[in-house]
């Protein structure tokens, strides 16, 4: 095997390692404003303590049901 071929089999490798090794990413969808929708509680909290603030919930009087999607902002 030529040794180009190596390097890319090995660089292959271990892009696909580290896609791998890290988590998967939360899905989130901007709806404008600064308003986000998503899935579950959890996985907007994690989308915000990416960016190290805190979340807030669109309307807060509202206890979202389990299975529907969750508002929120990140301030």
């Amino acid at each position: 095997m030529p040794r180009s071929a190596t390097r890319c089999l090995a660089l292959a490798m271990v892009v696909v390692a580290a896609g791998c090794a890290s988590g998967p990413a939360p899905r989130v969808t901007r709806m404008g404003d600064g308003v986000f929708t998503s899935p579950s509680m959890q996985e907007a909290e994690a989308y915000c303590r990416n960016f190290g603030a805190p979340m807030r919930l669109t309307n807060p009087k509202l206890k979202p049901a389990p299975g529907t999607d969750v508002s929120f902002r990140c301030d």
